[in-house]
Parts: structure tokens; C-alpha cells; sequence
């Protein structure tokens, strides 16, 4: 059971140290911004409350659930911490990129979720949030080491977020749109022939970029803080 309590303490840590570049990113993005304009990061903690939440699943369950499951099979593993995490967060990811939309705090958007879906609102995108974080799962568990291998790990990260990322764009646009599955992969694939630097515009779409150095960062931070926790704290 401590090592339950860990992983909420690693998940709200994370959730505080993370939110400013989180929520610079993101405004980076939508505004076409340089991600160090100071414009990205006044008020660096609004919209932390729903991030805790968040982050608490993530970011802490997520190395409960990696530490529980070890002795399993590495695609057992995988598609179960994928498929446990997924049906936690997903509805909080929907409130919160609907309040990025709407410019309404997570309240609102929550009433506005349920008036427009009901509660089927905790089910959108579920599904390319569960294959994301699975591909992602197997490449992380597979290659990483111990937390002594700090480049080696976030090389691994790096990859896993890379390979993974054309599914972090189609969940995004589907909590933008709730368009079908089909249509998102047509138009995208309309945009890159479209334009002139497919390859450059790819890369834009898929968030790489800051946001894998961000998914790096985590990652590593939250599993290096979960290990020397528990560590430092007797099993009895």
C-alpha cells in the first residue's frame, strides 16, 4: 500500500513542477508563438487543480501500476498499465482540452462535456489514447535500464514518444472535433500533400519537439522520483 502513496506524491509533485511548461507550451502552439516569449508563462499554475488530478494518474499511478505489473509478460504489461491509466485519465483530458477551446476553467467545461455528450463525453478518444500510451509502453519496458543509465533512458523515452506521436495527434484532434477516426487520418493526410515541407509540417502536427523533450522529462523525473522513494521509505 506505501508504494500506492508514493506514486500519488510523485503524480502531485509532477503536476506542480510540470504545469508552467505544460501550459507555455500550449500557448506556444495555439498562439504561433516562440515558446520563451513571456507571454507563455504569466500565470504559470492557472489550470493546475485539473492538471494534479492529472499528473496523480499519470505521472503516479502510471509507476504504481509499471512496478505491479513487472513479473508479466512486456505486452501484458503494457496493454494493462495502457488500458488502466486510459479509462482514469481520458475523461479528465476531454474537460481539459475542452477548456482550452472554450477558455472556460474545468467546471464549465465539465457542464459543457455532459450537456453536449452526456456522459459518454469520458469516452471520446479513448480508444487512440489506450494505442498511444501501449506502443509507448512496450518501447519504454523493453529498452529501458536502471536509473543509473540517464541517456540511455531518455533516448529510450525519446524514441518511445517519437514512434508513438501520430496517435498523440490523432487523440488531440479528436477531443478537438470528435470527428471520426477515417476523417482525422484524411485530412491529415490531405494537409501533408498540401504543403511543401511535409516532413517539417509532420513533425509540427505530431508535437515533436518541446513536447517530447517534455514527455522526456517526465517520464524520467517521475520514475527516478517513485524509485529513491521507495527506497527511503521501509516496507514495513
Amino acid at each position: 500500500m506505501i508504494d500506492f502513496f508514493i506514486s500519488i506524491i510523485v503524480g502531485a509533485s509532477q503536476a506542480f513542477i510540470f504545469n508552467p511548461i505544460d501550459k507555455a507550451i500550449y500557448n506556444s502552439v495555439v498562439n504561433d508563438r516562440k515558446l520563451f516569449t513571456m507571454e507563455n508563462w504569466k500565470k504559470p499554475f492557472v489550470g493546475a487543480s485539473n492538471g494534479i488530478y492529472i499528473r496523480i494518474i499519470s505521472g503516479g499511478i502510471y509507476f504504481y501500476l509499471l512496478d505491479y505489473t513487472k513479473k508479466m509478460d512486456l505486452y501484458q504489461s503494457s496493454l494493462t498499465v495502457s488500458i488502466t491509466t486510459s479509462l482514469f485519465l481520458n475523461p479528465f483530458n476531454v474537460v481539459k482540452f475542452n477548456s482550452y477551446i472554450e477558455h472556460n476553467n474545468s467546471y464549465n467545461s465539465l457542464l459543457s462535456c455532459y450537456k453536449k455528450y452526456g456522459l459518454k463525453f469520458g469516452k471520446i478518444g479513448i480508444e487512440s489514447l489506450i494505442i498511444r500510451d501501449f506502443i509507448f509502453n512496450v518501447v519504454y519496458l523493453k529498452y529501458k535500464k536502471d536509473n543509473e543509465y540517464l541517456f540511455h533512458n531518455c533516448c529510450i523515452i525519446c524514441a518511445a514518444s517519437i514512434i508513438s506521436s501520430p496517435f498523440h495527434y490523432i487523440r488531440n484532434m479528436k477531443y478537438y472535433n470528435n470527428d471520426s477516426y477515417l476523417n482525422i487520418c484524411k485530412n491529415l493526410i490531405k494537409d501533408i500533400k498540401k504543403t511543401n515541407n511535409k516532413l517539417t509540417f509532420a513533425i509540427k502536427q505530431f508535437a515533436i519537439g518541446y513536447g517530447t523533450v517534455r514527455t522526456v522529462a517526465g517520464v524520467y523525473i517521475g520514475q527516478v522520483m517513485y524509485s529513491t522513494l521507495k527506497e527511503m521509505v521501509p516496507s514495513h
